[in-house]
């Protein structure tokens, strides 16, 4: 395995954070490190957090400027020399375009996960930092933007299972998907 930046896609309660840390396990003796657009997010006040969180209302934060940012930062350290887990919610077709064209020179592997409605729910209620509708609005609109090389369906496969896949997977080269490397 040549690359040195996997990108996590999936609707909110999919466990991409889980799945990120899991994977940085499975790719040892390498460091990884794993960054979101969530550490630029959360970088924000808790009152602004809290708005857009527990209230679903978002109209403090300019996820463009968030996301772009959380890009920039993730060149930066790729640029330095690190490998790079980074996941995220795409809910257009634009955003799938800014994140692709940030990370195009790194030439990306592109990592889909799914979920079922009712374990997403059922993971949303169990977190309780943001609301069933912020859930429910992600899992209709995340999932179809990203031409992933890998797909992964989580709700009954545990995430060190998947990293392990995962990484089986990266080692001999396969893909679940034709992706064209110049478009990642």
């Amino acid at each position: 395995m040549t690359a040195n930046l996997i990108v996590i896609s999936g609707s909110s309660g999919t466990g991409k954070s889980t799945l990120c840390r899991a994977l940085q396990e499975a790719l040892l003796p390498d460091v990884w490190l794993h960054f979101s657009v969530d550490s630029i997010l959360y970088c924000l006040p808790q009152s602004i957090l809290d708005r857009a969180n527990l209230k679903n209302d978002w109209s403090s934060i300019d996820i463009k400027l968030i996301c772009s940012g959380a890009y920039a930062c993730v060149n930066v350290l790729l640029s330095a020399g690190h490998k790079v887990i980074f996941d995220c919610v795409v809910l257009t077709e634009k955003g799938a375009d800014a994140m692709l064209s940030a990370f195009q020179e790194y030439r990306p592997i592109l990592v889909g996960l799914s979920c079922s409605w009712e374990e997403i729910k059922r993971r949303t209620v169990a977190r309780g930092d943001r609301t069933l509708e912020e859930a429910e609005y992600s899992f209709r609109n995340a999932g179809t933007h990203v031409p992933h090389h890998y797909t992964f369906e989580t709700t009954s496969m545990p995430p060190e299972v998947i990293a392990s896949q995962l990484v089986q997977r990266l080692r001999a080269g396969t893909s679940d998907a034709s992706v064209d490397d110049g478009e990642a």
